[in-house]
């Protein structure tokens, strides 16, 4: 077996067939597609039974990441991709790798293009896009700047089960986090020049949380991530070092943001931490405050917290 196609899933029934679509139209004898459900309670199930290549496991887990890492346990796969149960795989994403793989033969992870769509008036749109050769580069700097694009990065069984899967100390943050690892960790990469993975832009969306209500969450678990991998910064290049540090200090000011609108004393941890690793940690709060500016006049003198509580 090539490559295993692991889906975790829970209650993404509104939405699953057309992940699964996407793969069986690609499935071949070297290909194997593993769904982790963790009990749902919705159609999931039941639709699954539609796709005899499935090969589904339904039990209680930890996790998204849970789910992952118990699919990678039990694939069978030399390689493994990760399919969200409500995003899918551009046609001839399969075949992409299967070729990079034949043509890179000491490649320990390889990275397709990705890209974010809404539905708009029965019309996929592009959100964003990631399709630079530069930008997709496995380095600390992109990951930490960057989209981790985990899902458009098909990864060696054995790298991922050394570098010890994804944490579950993080519920949303846990793929950035391997990433930053395997940058860390000078894992070799290729990047290809196709599309292999198409993200689902949507409220409900544990990927893409822009506005919902899992941001604050995913900022605060980012924060967590980018502190434990400062505390082991002093062996990284000058330029990796310089990445954590200003992913440090847009997430303590974004939290620092937050804390002022809600008024919570958090403001001043935020704004302390901020200064231990950044000295002009100041300026850049208060180059975010000035631009929120506008916005706020716009919304009659409210906070974007008191527009959503509807005070």
């Amino acid at each position: 077996m090539l490559i295993s196609i692991i889906t975790p899933t829970f209650n993404a029934g509104s939405t699953l067939c057309d992940a699964l679509e996407s793969v069986r139209n690609q499935m071949g004898d070297d290909t194997e597609h593993l769904m982790m459900d963790a009990c749902s309670t919705d159609k999931t199930l039941e639709l699954s039974k539609r796709y005899p290549h499935l090969i589904v496991r339904s039990e209680p887990d930890r996790g998204i990441y849970d789910g992952m890492n118990k699919g990678a346990e039990l694939a069978r796969g030399e390689w493994l991709l990760f399919l969200q149960g409500d995003d899918w795989l551009p046609a001839g994403t399969v075949d992409a790798y299967r070729k990079a793989i034949a043509e890179n033969p000491s490649i320990e992870m390889i990275c397709g293009d990705c890209e974010a769509v809404r539905n708009m008036l029965g019309k996929w749109e592009s959100v964003w896009s990631v399709a630079n050769p530069a930008s997709k580069k496995l380095t600390v700097q992109n990951i930490a700047l960057g989209e981790p694009m985990i899902n458009a990065r098909l990864i060696r069984k054995d790298v991922f089960q050394r570098l010890g899967g994804f944490s579950l100390k993080y519920s949303l943050a846990s793929d950035r986090d391997f990433l930053l690892r395997c940058a860390e960790a000078g894992t070799r990469q290729a990047e290809i020049p196709s599309m292999t993975y198409r993200y689902r832009w949507h409220a409900g969306s544990s990927t893409m949380t822009e506005g919902n209500s899992m941001t604050r969450q995913l900022s605060a678990e980012n924060l967590e991530v980018v502190r434990s991998h400062l505390l082991d910064a002093g062996r990284l290049e000058a330029g990796d070092r310089a990445g954590l540090r200003k992913l440090h200090t847009r997430l303590t000011v974004q939290a620092a943001m937050n804390a002022l609108e809600l008024m919570k004393p958090s403001f001043f941890r935020s704004l302390l931490e901020g200064h231990r690793v950044d000295p002009m940690w100041s300026l850049a709060f208060l180059s975010e405050f000035i631009g929120s500016l506008p916005g706020f006049l716009a919304r009659g003198c409210r906070t974007r917290t008191q527009l959503n509580s509807g005070s």
